[in-house]
């Protein structure tokens, strides 16, 4: 493992040439008692992860990161909010200036020009209260045969994984700080401020179902509010979420 550079206090950031997935990784860390604060990062993952058990294709170049942190099962999901936008102001702070089409999509995404750059998976720690944020960032390009979603990339702005890794893990401390002391209110108003499709008709898949209507604000936990009109607004905790009536 490299040496990196210095993180906000308690936090631990360790390198790997590869690993079979960085959240794998934590989660059998965090089983052994690992506190909270580490992350870490890989050149390549051989088993990477995504949402709904999707493959995550990783190669070298993408920034492949995962955090430990702390947090209450009940509200978990919440951290995720805060991940993406830890993920906006790293990258930016790398680029050196804000990149107004670069968007959070509910409920873990990053879109750039209408195409996915980036994906969050949250995986609880069994019989603790911590969470792992996993984070995968496309920096090169990247080929994907199962894509639900336009895949983009951020290739034209020469991101090193190494640096962004470090910058995100120094937002992100803010942010979570934020959401322990101040609660989520900071963290969903940001969010929808970066927000693609709010007030939009979107598609929203479930496992057995799917639903259309409009996508008419976060609730106060994160849930999506869609609104069906005369069917009433209905609360979503998950699902994939596509834009336009047909999806």
């Amino acid at each position: 493992m490299s040496p990196l550079p210095a993180l906000p206090d308690g936090w631990r950031l360790e390198h790997f040439t590869e690993i079979d997935g960085t959240n794998a990784e934590l989660l059998r860390r965090a089983g052994d008692g690992e506190p909270s604060g580490l992350a870490i990062y890989a050149d390549i993952q051989s088993a990477g992860r995504g949402r709904r058990g999707r493959s995550w294709n990783s190669p070298k170049g993408n920034l492949c990161l995962s955090v430990l942190i702390d947090a209450p099962s009940a509200i978990a999901g919440q951290a995720g909010f805060a991940a993406a936008l830890a993920l906006i102001d790293a990258i930016e702070a790398e680029v050196g200036t804000g990149i107004a089409d670069l968007r959070c999509k509910w409920p873990n995404d990053l879109l750039l020009d209408d195409a996915k750059v980036a994906g969050l998976l949250l995986e609880a720690v069994p019989n603790r209260d911590q969470v792992v944020i996993g984070m995968g960032v496309n920096l090169v390009p990247v080929d994907v045969a199962d894509a639900v979603y336009p895949v983009g990339t951020l290739t034209a702005y020469k991101i090193e994984p190494a640096a962004l890794a470090s910058q995100v893990c120094d937002s992100l401390a803010l942010w979570i700080n934020s959401w322990k002391t101040i609660g989520f209110a900071p963290l969903r108003r940001a969010w929808l401020e970066r927000a693609v499709g709010l007030g939009e008709g979107i598609t929203v898949r479930l496992p057995h179902d799917q639903l259309e209507g409009i996508f008419d604000d976060l609730a106060d936990d994160g849930a999506l509010l869609l609104n069906q009109g005369a069917v009433g607004v209905r609360s979503i905790s998950a699902g994939d979420v596509f834009f336009g009536p047909e999806g």
